[in-house]
């Protein structure tokens, strides 16, 4: 664009993002309110709704919501939906994938995390889902309002798609590729500007003990697999709650109660997002140290919980040998996240995202041996590459030109990621926002920001990504 259609745009942009501020909170709020927790899955599954209720209402209420706006929608079969604008011939486009799905609410709220809120200030929008990534999609789809609404057309259809699996692995976007077109090029607004060119490599495994002995009637331990759970249990047989009381009654963030099937035996901790756990308190870790420094299990148990419990303090991975660290993307991370009880074995699985310079076939080779010492099954392991597109792309040149332009940082530095987005499962993909840098963090790192508990979305943010979107979109449409 010359300098006179982008005073232009930026003038329309100006007048119309007030109009429409109480709609996109309307909006925004709409959607945070369904508890849209997807369903993990290791593979598709044929049926109605493939991630849960939850995932389905969301999809059903975005896709009301475009199909309102007087956009063309699709369902593919419920895994992911589609709104576009435009008419081009060969439906091409350019996509904006958000994800709908979210992470469960956790606890620590000091507000109802499915009723949005507005701050009394009016600056902040706080809910489940409001910064990740929720607020971003409707951000996404009042950028593509913005266009139809002014008549504005574009080379290149402008797609947002409605991604349901992001927090569980994204395996919805193999299934959308399989009915769709593929984008000519992806942009993720789940991370920060002005653009992320790089993302960690991610390993997605699942491991299972031995079997362990009957006193161990249950154990669970996390929601997620990308977050540190602030929570976790275990159900012991064989003894009474007031010996359970007496032996565990010294453990911090240890609470026993009565439970049908014996005893139960809660853990506390502090959630961080996996790619970023230092300084998380791992309620796995808290369990299991507690459970085996109170003489309550012993024997193939005691043998098991002892092998994880190397396991659930680190976040290096330091005891499987494979701790890494590069001048691009910094440390491995390694996070013991999720434990489950499964007939009469113990089920592991944990985060782990490695340097885009990494050793690779090493790392594969090495990940296994802890666990094979120690008896343990392989039950999966796979490897999600790390993402890298090179800098001078001219499309990756152009969005942070337009970022850096729109927030008025001239000087904000492209990034690599810790965090997998949408963007390693999709062809020609980026991370583009939605996150401006300086965020003012209300509460610091301990919560309020994405998988923590008090979310919140800066509302002048948020209405500013529709500037540096519009723009964005303009601007790379001759390019791709």
């Amino acid at each position: 664009m010359t300098a006179s259609e982008k005073q232009k745009l930026g003038e329309q942009l100006d007048r119309w993002i007030p109009t429409i501020r109480e709609e996109f909170l309307r909006d925004v709020s709409k959607l945070c309110r369904i508890r849209s927790v997807s369903e993990a899955k290791d593979e598709f599954v044929p049926g109605d709704k493939p991630y849960g209720e939850g995932c389905y209402q969301v999809l059903m209420e975005a896709l009301k919501m475009a199909g309102e706006y007087g956009f063309r929608t699709k369902n593919y079969e419920n895994y992911a939906g589609s709104a576009t604008y435009g008419e081009n011939p060969q439906d091409d486009a350019i996509a904006i994938v958000p994800h709908m799905d979210i992470v469960p609410e956790g606890d620590g709220w000091t507000c109802e995390p499915f009723e949005p809120h507005i701050s009394e200030d009016g600056k902040y929008i706080f809910g489940r889902g409001t910064a990740d990534n929720k607020a971003p999609g409707v951000m996404a789809l009042y950028a593509m309002r913005f266009l139809k609404e002014h008549g504005i057309k574009l080379k290149n259809n402008v797609m947002i798609v409605f991604g349901m699996s992001e927090e569980t692995g994204s395996i919805d976007m193999p299934a959308f590729l399989a009915r769709e077109k593929a984008p000519k090029w992806c942009l993720v607004p789940d991370a920060k500007y002005p653009v992320g060119y790089a993302e960690k490599g991610m390993v997605r495994s699942k491991f299972a003990s031995y079997p362990v002995g009957e006193e161990l009637v249950d154990i669970w331990g996390g929601d997620v697999v990308n977050s540190v759970p602030d929570k976790a249990y275990a159900v012991l047989g064989g003894v009474s709650l007031e010996e359970a009381k007496e032996k565990l009654g010294g453990f911090e963030r240890i609470s026993v109660e009565a439970d049908a099937r014996g005893v139960r035996v809660n853990a506390t901790g502090t959630s961080h997002h996996c790619a970023r756990p230092h300084g998380a308190i791992n309620a796995n870790d808290v369990l299991v140290k507690a459970l085996l420094g109170s003489g309550l299990v012993g024997g193939r148990t005691r043998d098991a919980l002892e092998v994880i419990s190397v396991l659930t303090g680190d976040y290096d991975g330091v005891p499987l040998g494979i701790e890494a660290e590069d001048d691009v993307s910094g440390k491995l991370t390694f996070v013991l996240s999720m434990l489950r009880k499964e007939g009469d074995r113990i089920i592991l699985q944990p985060d782990i995202r490695y340097p885009v310079k990494m050793d690779q076939e090493f790392l594969m080779k090495q990940i296994p041996v802890y666990f094979e010492k120690a008896g343990f099954e392989i039950v999966k392991l796979h490897n999600d590459p790390a993402l890298y597109i090179p800098l001078d792309n001219p499309v990756i040149q152009k969005l942070i030109e337009v970022a850096r332009e729109q927030l008025g940082q001239p000087d904000i530095p492209p990034l690599v990621l810790d965090g997998g987005t949408y963007a390693r499962s999709l062809p020609n993909a980026v991370s583009y926002g939605a996150t401006v840098p300086g965020r003012v963090r209300l509460f610091g790192m301990e919560k309020g920001g994405a998988h923590q508990a008090d979310e919140y979305g800066d509302i002048a943010h948020l209405l500013l990504n529709i500037k540096v979107y519009v723009n964005a979109l303009l601007e790379i449409d001759p390019l791709v």
